[in-house]
Order: structure tokens, then C-alpha cells, then sequence
């Protein structure tokens, strides 16, 4: 095994690791982020029809804006501390993306 090999092994079992020991912690965080996703939800869903073209809409726009919503508030404490730029924003919007639309199949 090379070394960039040896050097992502440990990098996935430090995360492993990591998940186990603050499982109940990254449990509240998403027990969080899916009552923001309702809550979000919640609001949008008198602007739209509860079936068809309408739900879509809804289910587009909720699961759209939520992780720009939850993204953008790190990334406002880092302009206003350091006023540049975060540098991995998108990154930070795809990953709350993935968590959520995994929350939204365990929920459905």
C-alpha cells in the first residue's frame, strides 16, 4: 500500500471514531436541522396546492432553501469576523443537502 493509501485509512477510521463517540450530539443536530426543514415546510405550504404541480413545488423550494438557510448562518459569522469570503460554502450547502434528503427518507 502507498502512502496516500495508508494516510485516507486513517483518515476514515479518525472518522469513524469520531461518529461513534458524538453519535448522540450528530443525533441532535439532526433531530434540529429536520424540525427546521418542517418548520420551513410549514411555511411555505399555504403559498401551494397540497397535490400535484403544487406539492412538487413545495417539496423543490423546502428542500432547496432550507440548506441554503442553515449554510448561510456560518457563513455570516465568518464575514463578520473575518470579512472575506467562506471558502467552502457550497461544499457546507451539498453536505446539509445530503443529510437532509437522507432525513427526508427516513421520515417518509
Amino acid at each position: 500500500m502507498n502512502n496516500t493509501m495508508w494516510k485516507q485509512s486513517l483518515i476514515f477510521v479518525l472518522v469513524v471514531l469520531a461518529v461513534v463517540l458524538s453519535v448522540h450530539y450528530l443525533a441532535q443536530v439532526s433531530d434540529l436541522l429536520w424540525a427546521f426543514y418542517q418548520w420551513g415546510h410549514g411555511l411555505l405550504a399555504p403559498l401551494f396546492s397540497s397535490r400535484g404541480v403544487g406539492h412538487i413545488i413545495l417539496g423543490v423550494l423546502s428542500l432547496g432553501v432550507v440548506p441554503l438557510v442553515v449554510s448561510a448562518v456560518p457563513t455570516t459569522g465568518y464575514w463578520i469576523l473575518t470579512k472575506k469570503q467562506f471558502p467552502y460554502f457550497w461544499s457546507l450547502v451539498w453536505a446539509v443537502l445530503l443529510v437532509l434528503a437522507t432525513l427526508l427518507m427516513v421520515h417518509t
